[in-house]
């Protein structure tokens, strides 16, 4: 992995200044779409639904990273290499 310049990082920063920017922008455009007005809805949450609706999200999340890693867990017994060998031979009792 090649080093990064301080003139790479700025660039990578401000791209990604520039996209959050237009992804605000967007969710502002889809508010207008459905006619709710942004600012009066995130005025309407007062803190205990913030904190609800905060909480509820982490929960989501939480949720989210727990099924990736039993899915990951799953995948990488799927893929693991068989046991060698196969079954055992049957010994005679005596």
């Amino acid at each position: 992995m090649a080093k990064k310049t301080p003139e790479d990082i700025m660039r990578e920063a401000e791209a990604l200044i520039a996209q959050t920017r237009r992804n605000l922008e967007a969710t502002s455009a889809a508010y207008q779409d459905h006619g709710l007005d942004r600012q009066k809805l995130e005025a309407g949450l007062d803190d205990k639904h913030r904190a609800e609706a905060e909480a509820l999200f982490r929960k989501d999340m939480e949720d989210i990273e727990r099924e990736v890693a039993e899915e990951a867990a799953r995948l990488s017994f799927a893929n693991a290499a068989p046991r060698a060998g196969g079954p055992r031979k049957m010994r005679n009792m005596i």
